[in-house]
């Protein structure tokens, strides 16, 4: 494995956009298609960035801003670059993009991906709420959590 100092984040591009989503569909159980990600591209309030290991997309995040709220809709790093460091690169990118514009970040996560929830919660989020039966395949409920924005990431987080 590459060394955390020597990967790259950038902004999502029509030429990484594909490397994004193939790494969502490894990830997750219901990934959204790439034509999804190609026409965020053209959405002013979505921001996107991925972690490059040369040409290889090894981490990818895509949020949604209105107003001052920002929502973190997709976080994936690929298993074998976990826990060094990429996701929280990665969401302090996206938030420094809409600092000055939002004050707060929400997010949905599986109920049973602890491993997501203790990233999150090393970044400075909070339960909030929680919905039953809200994903599916399997059929699970989503854990809502919050951040408030330009309040920092915890420098002692060193989970990922």
């Amino acid at each position: 494995m590459t060394q955390r100092d020597e990967l790259a984040v950038s902004l999502l591009s029509a030429e990484n956009v594909a490397g994004a989503a193939a790494l969502c569909r490894e990830c997750f159980t219901t990934p959204w298609p790439e034509s999804v990600y190609r026409r965020e591209l053209e959405n002013p309030q979505s921001v996107g960035f991925v972690c490059t290991d040369g040409e290889t997309v090894v981490g990818f995040i895509h949020c949604d801003f209105v107003l001052d709220e920002l929502t973190l809709n997709t976080l994936a790093v690929r298993a074998d670059y976990r826990r060094c460091g990429i996701a929280k690169r990665l969401f302090a990118a996206a938030a420094e993009m809409v600092s000055g514009v939002c004050t707060v970040c929400y997010l949905e996560v599986r109920e049973s991906n602890l491993a997501a929830r203790r990233l999150y919660e090393s970044l400075g989020f909070r339960q909030n709420g929680f919905r039953p039966r809200y994903y599916h395949d399997p059929e699970e409920a989503a854990v809502l959590m919050e951040k408030p924005l330009g309040s920092g990431i915890p420098a002692d987080s060193s989970a990922d």
